[in-house]
């Protein structure tokens, strides 16, 4: 029997109020729930978006590469959403910026790309067709 899993990744940032804001008002996640700290600002918040769940967290000490930045962290995060065509138009019309248009990708799924605020990047997706490798390409 194989265990029923899910994953929930967490995200360092300077403002969990900020990040919040843009997930919420931008990007259509819901709040789940989060802690205030002492100062009155979000120490941390669970955002909800259908069944995907994301931990925004401030360090509790002093982290490099936790502010707002234009530049893309090393970790990505690929969301699936029922229909990523109309969520795409939705994100859009809210003013995100789309930094990787919709694409119908080799492996079946039609995704784009956001930045949030503090570099990390969402691709989200949908399923649309069968696996069609490059030509000249193993898969294993």
């Amino acid at each position: 029997m194989k265990p029923n899993a899910q994953l929930m990744p967490m995200i360092s940032v300077d403002s969990v109020d900020q990040a919040r804001a843009f997930y919420v008002d931008k990007l259509g996640f819901s709040h789940l729930m989060g802690m205030l700290g002492k100062d009155g600002q979000l120490d941390f918040c669970t955002v909800v978006l259908g069944g995907a769940k994301v931990m925004l967290n401030r360090p509790q000490e002093e982290m490099p590469g936790t502010g707002p930045t234009t530049t893309k962290r090393p970790v990505e995060i690929y969301l699936e959403v029922e229909d990523v065509e109309e969520f795409h138009n939705q994100v859009k019309k809210r003013g995100v910026k789309i930094i990787d248009p919709l694409t119908l990708q080799w492996w079946g799924d039609r995704t784009f790309k956001i930045m949030d605020p503090f570099g990390y990047q969402t691709w989200f997706y949908q399923t649309v067709g069968e696996v069609k490798p490059p030509k000249g390409a193993k898969i294993v």
